[in-house]
């Protein structure tokens, strides 16, 4: 199944009303991403879950759902990758007034050395 992002109007009233919205949700399987806008009433679900199967589970809590959108979900922008994060062993220096200590990796990248 492919992923999609589902929003969905709920009311909320209260505290116990977004606990029993997230824990109904968040019980369906499938489901990868809940994120819950209480000053809109909007519900956001990520995953590969059923959109019928989400507005059942919230008729259980009470709720009457209102689906507002289904679709996919936003894709991250493409953005220059960190060479930090790519290479673990991405040179790092550490300096203190005794030693000096400089971690490099090989040049074929098949490892680190602490020098």
């Amino acid at each position: 199944m492919t992923t999609k992002k589902i929003e969905i109007k709920v009311n909320i009233d209260c505290e116990k009303c977004k606990h029993a919205i997230m824990e109904a949700v968040t019980e369906l399987e499938g489901v990868n991403i809940v994120s819950l806008d209480q000053e809109k009433g909007i519900l956001t679900v990520v995953g590969t879950m059923d959109p019928v199967c989400v507005a059942e589970q919230l008729k259980k809590v009470k709720q009457k759902p209102v689906v507002i959108s289904v679709g996919p979900p936003k894709k991250p922008d493409p953005k220059k990758p960190d060479p930090k994060k790519e290479d673990p062993c991405f040179p790092y220096y550490y300096y203190t007034p005794l030693d000096m200590v400089s971690v490099n990796t090989y040049e074929s990248g098949s490892g680190c050395t602490i020098v």
